[in-house]
């Protein structure tokens, strides 16, 4: 009797463990920067989930239909991501494209990390909380002072950013969620500054 019960104890164990191991979330994420973008969120040091972020030198409208494409390709090919993500900017873009570009994103099943004017404005929100229109010209020069080094949008220069950020994150993520409840009013193209990019990293910090 008792040996019985200790084996259905020790099965009970298994299957358990078995059952943590396959719960394993994977993240889609596709980027209008080729390098910065996906450099960044590659970087998180995940444990429980699996990110691919790609970057594709596309922008708004296009690049939405690109990421579409992307994951029905690879539904094709079974593999299957519980969160889909688009990370792009407004730049200059027309609000008309940039707001569409949103509510497309959302009605086919992406979440959107987006920044009013450009990604860089979540970075600067690691230090302090910027308020009002800033415009991207002024972000390399103002992150440069900060970082006590020139600021680069080359190829790995996202990763050195994750881990020169890291510490101040949940500073950035509160910077960021006051400013969007500040001047959110459902017309995200005239939102100058605000971003979504700490909706994308709280998910990812869930599987870190």
């Amino acid at each position: 009797m008792g040996r019985q019960s200790k084996k259905d104890h020790r099965t009970g164990n298994l299957t358990r463990k078995q059952g943590t191991r396959n719960v394993k979330q994977s993240f889609l994420i596709v980027c209008e920067g080729m390098n910065t973008e996906p450099d960044y969120f590659k970087a998180f040091r995940m444990t429980t989930a699996t990110i691919k972020a790609i970057g594709q030198g596309m922008n708004t409208i296009s690049l939405v239909k690109k990421a579409i494409n992307i994951r029905d390709t690879e539904q094709k090919k079974k593999h299957y991501y519980d969160q889909c993500w688009i990370v792009f900017d407004k730049d200059d873009f027309p609000a008309k494209d940039f707001n569409l570009a949103i509510t497309s994103a959302q009605k086919n099943g992406f979440r959107v990390a987006y920044s009013n004017q450009a990604f860089e404005y979540w970075f600067l929100l690691h230090f302090k909380l910027y308020r009002g229109k800033l415009h991207r010209q002024k972000y390399a020069d103002i992150l440069s002072k900060l970082l006590e080094t020139p600021y680069s949008k080359g190829e790995g220069f996202g990763a050195v950013m994750y881990n020169r950020l890291y510490h101040l994150q949940p500073q950035a993520i509160k910077n960021a969620t006051l400013v969007l409840n500040e001047i959110s009013n459902g017309n995200p193209a005239m939102e100058e500054s605000s971003t979504t990019v700490h909706l994308l990293v709280e998910e990812l910090n869930k599987y870190v």
